[in-house]
């Protein structure tokens, strides 16, 4: 009877390290998915701001260079000022380009006051 309870009781010791073992496992793998989840964030961040800046370039020098190519300047417009909600240095431009180009006439995705 001894013999059982010394078993049970190295058992339930071993049973314990092996159970603490797995929730440190676990807690581990968390943490490092959460740093990998954050990490996936910023790339997502980086991308959408590189996709802004690329755009915003083709923008100018589509308007720079042909600037009577009114659907293709209104198509990267669109997706840059509505799609990406980019607004920056080519809202100005974008404008006098719409005075010029388009008789002032603003497409309804184009809020170039903000």
């Amino acid at each position: 009877m001894s013999e059982t309870i010394i078993i049970a009781i190295i058992g339930s010791g071993a049973l314990s390290t092996l159970i603490s073992a797995i929730i440190t496992a676990i807690a581990n793998r968390k943490s490092k998915l959460t740093v990998i989840e954050s990490k996936l964030t910023e790339i997502e961040k980086n991308q959408k701001t590189a996709e802004k800046d690329a755009l915003r370039t083709q923008l100018i020098m589509m308007i720079a260079s042909y600037p009577e190519e009114k659907t293709d300047i209104l198509r990267l417009a669109e997706y840059y000022f509505h799609r990406l909600e980019g607004n920056w240095t080519a809202t100005a431009l974008f404008n006098r380009w719409l005075e010029t180009y388009c008789d002032g006439i603003k497409p309804e995705w184009f809020k170039g006051d903000k």
